[in-house]
């Protein structure tokens, strides 16, 4: 992530950090949350592993077009990203 941070940064490109399968690893979400609070990086939201979402991909379909805990936090992680990048 650090690459991508200093890349940005040369860039002069916005970035934004989410999470996915936070709920795999506590200790490294925190980490990554104090980072980015640390460097001022819009943290944008967390995406839990979800195997309804797993079944959903497998069978071809979206997990922002059905019902399920991932396909919920892509969307509050969408809009959260939208705001960031209009600051």
């Amino acid at each position: 992530m650090e690459r991508i941070v200093q890349t940005s940064k040369k860039l002069g490109v916005k970035i934004a950090v989410c999470i996915n399968k936070f709920d795999t690893n506590i200790k490294i979400t925190e980490d990554i949350k104090a980072y980015c609070k640390k460097n001022n990086i819009d943290f944008v939201g967390l995406v839990p592993f979800d195997k309804q979402a797993v079944d959903l991909l497998n069978r071809g379909l979206s997990i922002v077009d059905e019902d399920c805990s991932s396909g919920r936090a892509v969307k509050d992680v969408f809009y959260e990203t939208m705001k960031a990048f209009k600051k």
